[in-house]
């Protein structure tokens, strides 16, 4: 015989065997009466079964009447477990508490995450956001994301847009900055010129608005005006305006580079120092020492504590201190020239990125300290710089 199981029974159950002539008349009552037994078996007349912790001594007083003989054999399931534990009532102050802080925390902002800024700095954007009510213990219900956003177009020149998130309990700070450009920085109401930020030969010339003054072909020094902004019409009107253009032009430019054969160095050694803290609301525990020792170099890592799949509103942060030395390292002449080859590489990728390299002369120096690289390059790009036009307006 068989009985459905209950869900119940997942916070525990006590398994027990039965024996004696009327084993199954004491089972009939128990569920009779309403008490849970499921999981029977009859193996060679002795019955064995389960039923809720709490119905074990309903069963154990119903058997008087049947003459049946009981024995618990198995207890299972989180009710035992806990009642394990029913005089340590640090566990139970413990789970109080934790309520508690999940209670409290659940309307505080834990943490602020700022992404997309580069020249705007974090602490920048976090004092700025403090200042106006956002900051990790801040009441959610408090937040005034918009308000503040507006706040911030107005007090950073560099910021192109900003979005405040709320998460949960953390604010998504995104922004995105705006990007300087010498060639063409003013604005269309400015009138200027557009002159050449490089000299060469121009290959050719895509105009906007104003008058070309230069042929292609023909050879420019920085500083010329190629395009003005003041324009005839012909008919003796003469009008001053915003120039703008595509410029491209032949040009050279040089780089060089040094590096010596015998340099003092500084490697890494063996010898490593941790911390460990813990962070909350701006806070740290134990108070963090901020002096960090000579010849070490650090690097700090931050970990999201969570607790039975809860994401925790402090960190675990580690700073790890790895120490160094100071060597000294004599290299041939081939390691130093590969040494000077990547440099110029870098130079390229870095600076030279937004024009197209159509020739390199490179040539080495060398003398009894060291080695030097020097490239002379033939570019192609735009050489179209914008250069305000400054006027008195007759009265």
């Amino acid at each position: 015989m068989r009985i459905k199981k209950s869900k119940k029974r997942l916070l525990g159950y006590v398994k027990f065997t039965l024996m004696g002539t009327e084993c199954e008349k004491f089972i009939s009552e128990a569920i009779t009466e309403g008490i849970k037994i499921f999981d029977v078996e009859n193996d060679g007349g002795v019955y064995y079964a389960k039923t809720l912790p709490e119905n074990y001594a309903k069963l154990a007083g119903l058997k008087r009447k049947y003459y049946v003989r009981m024995r618990i054999i198995e207890k299972k399931g989180l009710w035992h477990r806990g009642y394990r534990y029913r005089n340590r009532y640090g566990i139970l102050l413990g789970l109080i508490a934790y309520g508690l802080v999940i209670f409290f925390c659940s309307d505080i902002v834990w943490d602020i995450s700022v992404t997309g800024n580069s020249d705007i700095s974090d602490e920048s954007i976090l004092e700025f956001l403090s200042d106006n009510g956002i900051y990790a213990g801040a009441p959610r219900k408090g937040l005034q994301n918009t308000l503040t956003e507006l706040k911030a177009m107005l007090s950073y020149d560099r910021l192109a847009w900003i979005s405040i998130e709320t998460e949960g309990s953390r604010v998504n700070v995104k922004l995105s900055e705006t990007i300087d450009n010498p060639k063409k920085g003013l604005s269309v109401s400015t009138p200027c010129n557009i002159v050449a930020s490089k000299g060469g030969i121009i290959k050719s010339a895509e105009v906007n608005r104003g008058a070309l003054l230069r042929e292609i072909g023909s050879g420019v020094a920085e500083g010329d005006i190629i395009v003005s902004g003041i324009v005839n019409d012909g008919a003796g009107n003469i009008s001053v305006g915003h120039a703008d253009a595509v410029i491209l032009a032949e040009f050279e430019e040089t780089a060089s580079f040094y590096r010596e054969f015998t340099t003092t160095e500084r490697v890494k050694t063996d010898e490593t120092i941790t911390k460990e803290y813990i962070k909350l609301f701006g806070f740290t525990f134990p108070r963090r020492n901020t002096e960090y020792l000579d010849g070490y170099t650090y690097a700090t890592d931050s970990y999201k504590t969570k607790l039975f799949g809860l994401e925790m509103p402090w960190t675990r942060v580690v700073v790890e201190g790895r120490g160094t030395k100071e060597v000294t390292v004599t290299r041939t002449v081939n390691d130093v020239k590969k040494q000077l080859e990547m440099e110029l590489e870098n130079y390229e990728r870095n600076f030279l990125r937004e024009y197209k390299i159509i020739d390199r002369d490179i040539s080495y120096n060398r003398d009894e300290n060291g080695m030097e690289i020097s490239c002379k390059y033939t570019l192609l790009g735009d050489i179209a710089q914008q250069s305000e036009i400054f006027y008195k307006e007759e009265e």
